[in-house]
């Protein structure tokens, strides 16, 4: 009778243990699940509110192998994190206390992407696209390509226009404006250096999700700086901190910065 009653209570408490661990928050899995793994760019979002205006503006999403998950968006970069796998999938997210936002516009874009983010609950991977979906909600993402930098590294790149790259298309855009003062160069070991005018200046690069973003900026100030040198000092740290695109060829570079809304062409 004793051990019938015992095993009556084992039975029960494993089934209790049973019913808890399946009823438990779903474990930070990061990039658990391969297919979820890599950098992912946005191509298109819909929700509740209707299509995202993305227009030029440039938002990723990077999950790795471990419990890493990073973003960039309009304004800001962002910490993610990813619970459960592909078929049954939650993203909490999360901006920092200080957010730089160039305009309007692109502070409601991040938030808005933000506020779905935090919403999914699925998704769904075919090729190289993923979607992250939820009721309403669906953000669609390509798999980030990096673009070589071959012609890019190894040259000392002088600046030769400064053109705006705005979150609102014009039908007959300003033509770009003449500005000097400023280099740049690329080494092949992810070092980023240059002056321009008002100081010199190294960082570490990588890319990611398609941009260039710097790290570890060191500066020295250069106490000859004139108001051309301002200006395109201003021009060029602007777009270098905001993380930027870039385009080369036929001994010209091109570095754009949705962010900075600037579009920055040098000559070798």
């Amino acid at each position: 009778m004793h051990t019938a009653k015992k095993l009556v209570a084992i039975v029960g408490a494993a089934a209790s243990l049973l019913l808890l661990t399946s009823c438990a928050a779903p474990r930070d899995e990061g990039g658990a699940d391969p297919g979820l793994r890599g950098q992912w760019e946005l191509l298109s979002a819909t929700d509740a509110d209707g299509t995202m205006p993305l227009a030029n503006q440039l938002i990723s999403l990077t999950i790795d192998g471990d419990t890493t998950t990073t973003g960039r968006s309009t304004c800001s970069d962002y910490r993610a994190h990813v619970y459960g796998t592909v078929g049954t999938l939650w993203v909490t997210a999360s901006l920092p206390r200080e957010q730089h936002c160039g305009i309007e516009a692109q502070q409601e874009l991040e938030q808005r992407y933000i506020d779905d983010l935090n919403q999914i609950r699925t998704s769904i991977v075919t090729g190289g696209v993923l979607d992250l979906l939820a009721p309403g909600i669906d953000l669609k993402y390509q798999r980030a390509l990096n673009v070589p930098m071959g012609l890019v590294i190894n040259h000392t790149w002088r600046l030769a226009t400064v053109a705006p790259d705005s979150y609102y298309p014009t039908a007959n855009p300003p033509p770009p404006i003449t500005e000097t003062g400023a280099t740049l160069q690329f080494s092949r070991n992810g070092l980023l250096s240059g002056a321009t005018g008002c100081r010199t200046f190294t960082a570490k690069y990588v890319e990611n999700a398609g941009e260039i973003v710097i790290s570890h900026l060191a500066q020295l100030a250069d106490g000859e700086c004139t108001e051309q040198g301002q200006a395109a000092d201003t021009h060029l740290m602007d777009v270098l901190g905001s993380g930027f695109t870039f385009l080369s060829g036929a001994g010209g570079l091109k570095i754009s910065s949705p962010r900075a809304e600037l579009s920055l062409s040098f000559v070798d």
